[in-house]
């Protein structure tokens, strides 16, 4: 039974700091796409039906956003010609449209 208790823990601590990476990772991906679109937390926050405080804590990474929240940034993104590829090992890289290069 301890050996059972001790495998629990482990695996919680292992989801505990796989969550942590991924909340990370979107707060540089919000951080990243919102900087090449020239948008102020307000501005991004409005497109999307968040408060400045909700955009500011998602970057810094210190909530785990709402489903909707993350579908809605998503689909955001995706609108303003921006995605971004999982690369194997972790990490991720920021895709950008041709037409949103030619806005600025």
């Amino acid at each position: 039974m301890e050996l059972a208790i001790e495998g629990s823990r482990e695996f919680a601590v292992e989801v505990d700091r796989a969550l942590k990476i991924e909340r990370v990772a979107f707060a540089a991906k919000v951080r990243a796409a919102r900087a090449v679109l020239g948008l102020s937390q307000s501005e991004f926050g409005a497109a999307i039906g968040l408060t400045h405080k909700s955009v500011h804590r998602i970057e810094r990474g210190e909530v785990d956003p709402k489903i909707r929240s993350i579908a809605k940034i998503e689909q955001f993104w995706a609108h303003q010609g921006i995605c971004f590829e999982h690369l194997r090992g972790g990490g991720f890289r920021l895709v950008v449209e041709s037409r949103v290069l030619a806005r600025g």
